[in-house]
């Protein structure tokens, strides 16, 4: 058993409880600023509780994911989006059929004529000496040619783990982005039968933190080989245990859930703590009743 340290545990289920009050308070009940006493959580943004309630998770649910998740198209317009992962590129290319239909060319043509292209809320690794969208085209229409071999590959297993190592050893692509492809998938015919979803995720440098946090162990310790994901799992019976269903859908609530929320918790705790602040501060805008965050 993990001995987790009862103020931060505490924190820790704080955290969770309160953002997803915070976007009951905004969305559900449609409220108005500020939706929580807590100070940092009225400045700062942080990630939704479940990916799923993010921004542009949600435009791509509906436009590109729901449409398409019985279809073996599926996968390769899930990479397609999330290597730009930004609405306004999904925009055009579901406009000019590149997300079942890939044609490098063309891609690169249209979504140059953008302002922008892709997303600041992660780092998109492409070949050198590209630039962005040009990088990013390269990176699909590599994965393209091999879109069969490799949905035959992840059509065989029943394990979000195993998909996700078919897929992070592949150029470019690496453990996040395969990570973030795989979280996607699991809500597709792809994934709909893994049967670890209650047992695996991926720990980020963000996760390991939050669970060092809870640990008591040097911020810093990043050890591969440590169990992170048995800490993981034991932390999500926790959460089960104390966080209140008429909050938190705790059907929902699965391994995902807690690597995010480890990170959210570390960023919460670092600010709280003035140990360094958050890059993002929140400004509320009345005609975007969704955003990224806060």
């Amino acid at each position: 058993m993990t001995e987790f340290l009862p103020k931060e545990l505490d924190t820790y289920i704080y955290w969770i409880h309160e953002r997803e009050v915070i976007r009951i308070a905004k969305e559900d009940l449609n409220l108005s600023p500020p939706w929580t006493d807590d100070k940092v959580l009225q400045k700062y943004k942080f990630c939704q509780v479940f990916r799923e309630d993010d921004r542009t998770t949600r435009w791509f649910c509906e436009h590109i994911r729901e449409p398409l998740k019985d279809s073996t198209d599926v996968f390769m317009a899930t990479v397609i989006f999330r290597w730009f992962n930004y609405i306004e590129s999904g925009k055009t290319l579901i406009k000019h059929d590149l997300l079942c239909n890939w044609d490098r060319k063309k891609a690169i043509e249209e979504i140059s004529k953008q302002n922008k292209w892709v997303t600041g809320a992660y780092i998109i690794k492409t070949p050198n000496r590209m630039n962005k969208v040009t990088g990013v085209a390269e990176c699909i229409s590599h994965m393209w040619k091999d879109k069969n071999y490799l949905i035959d590959k992840m059509n065989s297993t029943h394990s979000l783990e195993d998909i996700w190592n078919v897929l992070r050893d592949y150029p470019y692509m690496g453990p996040f982005m395969a990570y973030e492809v795989v979280t996607d998938l699991r809500h597709t015919y792809i994934g709909y039968g893994c049967d670890d979803i209650l047992t695996w995720a991926n720990p980020g440098p963000g996760a390991m933190r939050g669970l060092n946090r809870l640990t008591g162990r040097e911020l810093g310790f990043c050890k591969r080989s440590h169990p992170w994901n048995e800490e993981m799992q034991e932390l999500l019976k926790i959460a089960h245990e104390r966080l209140n269903n008429n909050i938190i859908d705790l059907d929902k609530f699965e391994m995902r859930e807690v690597e995010g929320g480890l990170c959210e918790f570390d960023k919460y705790s670092r600010t709280v703590k003035k140990e360094g602040k958050t890059r993002s501060i929140y400004k509320y805008n009345k005609d975007l009743p969704l955003v990224e965050g806060l």
